[in-house]
């Protein structure tokens, strides 16, 4: 059973590939976890298929989904909703984990020095969901933190700082804080790392790497670090036995004007962490 999910999971993703005409600029650049501080023009409208491939630490593989869809309300604000499910190697079926909403406003124009973006996220989520869109806590969370219900509600906020060294080169520092609406416990994390334009062409020169009016076609690459830093119920931690820490190499691919395709993998650097290959698809109207 679980094999012939992820093949039909596969399918569908490649499937989705072939027939999504469009272009995206996600905050996210190449990175998955890792948020830079773009926000979608207004009335700019995305949908964002993501897959991730990973065996936990126990040897148990699995895959997770996440479809994304995002909303540019001003040019400063933009809202997503996230739906998201798994299927995991010994169990039957597939199995839709919950959703999330998020919005994250720019608080100056671009050209701010560490411009800063914030960002609020509602998690409602089975205690199965899987796909990894950040990383906080530590393993050794008391069981006040893990006697949750069998869904979490989590308020999840970040203070997103980015900033454009180039047009074609980005850099940006995410502090995330998860806040457990049933335990009361907040959990820390963060994400760091940088966009890199390798080749932008069939346009001309924008003096922005993100303007699609000017570059059609491109390649980006995306390098993140991201982990978790223990909680406010045991205290903060970056030991590599009790937090989750991993390094990303990440590539975007715009085939076309109106075809992004992003891959890459996020490499365990502790015991407690995982290995996942991850791939992603996104289309604009």
């Amino acid at each position: 059973m679980y094999k012939k999910s992820r093949y039909l999971a596969v399918v569908l993703l490649l499937g989705a590939f072939a027939v999504l005409p469009s272009f995206v600029y996600g905050a996210n650049g190449a990175n998955f976890v890792l948020y830079n501080h773009h926000t979608a023009e207004p009335g700019e409208m995305e949908i964002m298929l993501m897959m991730d491939i990973g065996q936990e630490p126990d040897g148990t593989n699995y895959t997770a989904q996440m479809v994304e869809f995002e909303l540019g309300i001003t040019e400063r604000f933009t809202a997503e909703f996230m739906v998201e499910g798994q299927t995991t190697s010994g169990e039957d079926g597939y199995h839709f984990t919950g959703f999330r909403l998020e919005g994250r406003y720019r608080l100056f124009e671009y050209g701010t020095f560490l411009n800063p973006v914030l960002y609020v996220e509602y998690e409602d989520l089975s205690e199965d969901t899987k796909y990894v869109m950040e990383m906080s806590g530590r393993e050794d969370a008391s069981e006040k933190h893990k006697s949750r219900p069998s869904r979490e509600r989590v308020l999840e906020t970040r203070l997103i700082l980015g900033h454009d060294i180039t047009d074609r080169f980005d850099v940006a520092l995410n502090w995330l804080n998860e806040s457990d609406l049933d335990t009361g416990v907040t959990a820390f994390g963060y994400a760091v790392g940088l966009n890199y334009g390798l080749r932008a062409f069939g346009g001309g020169s924008s003096g922005h790497m993100e303007d699609k009016s000017e570059v059609h076609k491109s390649v980006t690459l995306g390098l993140e670090i991201f982990g978790g830093l223990g909680d406010s119920d045991k205290g903060l931690t970056a030991n590599g036995n009790l937090t989750q820490h991993y390094f990303a190499p990440n590539l975007k691919i715009h085939a076309t004007e109106k075809v992004m395709v992003k891959f890459g993998g996020a490499i365990g650097l502790t015991n407690v962490s995982q290995d996942i290959f991850r791939l992603a698809l996104g289309y604009e109207f």
